[in-house]
């Protein structure tokens, strides 16, 4: 569990006066917004919150947060909460509501700042991958998947299909090895039914390691040290 000394890190480091956040949908996003909340009420600060659900935009009103929309603003810093992460900064997230709402916010973002274990920062990313498809022909989508690795529903536990934000069902992968990431992301993606990966492959802007203590890695300064 991520812990609350940890988000209030997060929040004191990187929330200025007037910029728009979002948070990937996640476990932590009520608590993370929570924080967000107090912290922009003590200081005065003007942040507006891009929410990428229902329960996010609901809490929104009631912590008294304005809103924005990715239609109108671009977001300034974007907190996500990846599964796995690898050296290349790329990243698996798993606890995901809506795939497509979160690589949206992390596309959008000028500064996305993941958060990870240090037990999951790897070398390569490898076992299971979330995709959100379509209900239309789902079935057969999951079979197409299925030749690419173990390909399941992901379900409730009423034992229904679990449904995302966007109204789509998420089918999880689990993979023995993975020779590209980048073909992976493609292939899967030619499939019709799939609409969107839990593969999020150069997005990352700083990677945020927690255990006994924070570890963060920048892609900046990495990138930096590659051209020296």
């Amino acid at each position: 569990m991520l812990e609350e000394e940890i988000i209030e890190a997060l929040i004191d480091k990187y929330l200025r006066d007037d910029i728009t956040v979002a948070l990937g949908t996640s476990k932590h996003s009520e608590t993370f917004l929570k924080k967000i909340a107090l912290k922009a009420t003590e200081n005065e600060l003007k942040i507006k919150i891009v929410p990428t659900s229902l329960e996010l935009a609901t809490l929104c009103t009631s912590l008294k947060l304005p809103i924005a929309s990715i239609n109108d603003k671009e977001i300034d810093v974007a907190f996500e909460f990846a599964s796995m992460v690898d050296n290349q900064f790329n990243f698996i997230k798993r606890d995901s509501k809506s795939l497509i709402r979160d690589k949206m916010i992390a596309q959008s973002a000028t500064d996305l700042i993941v958060v990870a274990e240090k037990k999951n920062y790897v070398k390569r990313l490898h076992g299971k991958i979330p995709f959100e498809i379509d209900s239309f022909g789902a079935e057969r989508t999951l079979l197409q998947l299925d030749e690419f690795g173990e390909a399941s529903f992901r379900l409730k536990k009423n034992g229904e299909r679990y449904t995302t934000e966007s109204g789509n069902y998420m089918v999880d992968v689990k993979f023995d090895q993975i020779y590209s990431l980048e073909d992976l992301e493609y292939d899967t993606k030619k499939i019709p039914g799939v609409i969107e990966t839990g593969l999020f492959l150069g997005y990352a802007d700083r990677i945020l390691l927690h255990n006994d203590r924070i570890e963060v890695k920048s892609r900046i300064v990495k990138l930096e040290e590659e051209v020296e």
